[in-house]
């Protein structure tokens, strides 16, 4: 059986019709000192940028760097 697939293979499959109801929600508490750290990248980088965005990319990075090294 195969264990990897190209792109282009992935791009031809079929989406999960569970997706949704897979992921879930999920809260985590931060520090004010934090908040404020991300809040002032977040003015650095455009109005319409906020700061819970600059977590969701910086967790996306940090997950995407860890996948690289496995």
């Amino acid at each position: 059986m195969k264990s990897e697939f190209t792109l282009d293979e992935l791009k031809k499959g079929v989406k999960n019709p569970f997706y949704k109801k897979l992921n879930k929600e999920v809260l985590i508490s931060i520090r004010h000192e934090d908040y404020a750290v991300f809040s002032d990248v977040a003015k650095l980088n455009g109005e319409r940028v906020t700061p819970e965005d600059v977590m969701r990319r910086c967790l996306a990075d940090y997950a995407k760097m860890l996948q690289e090294h496995e």
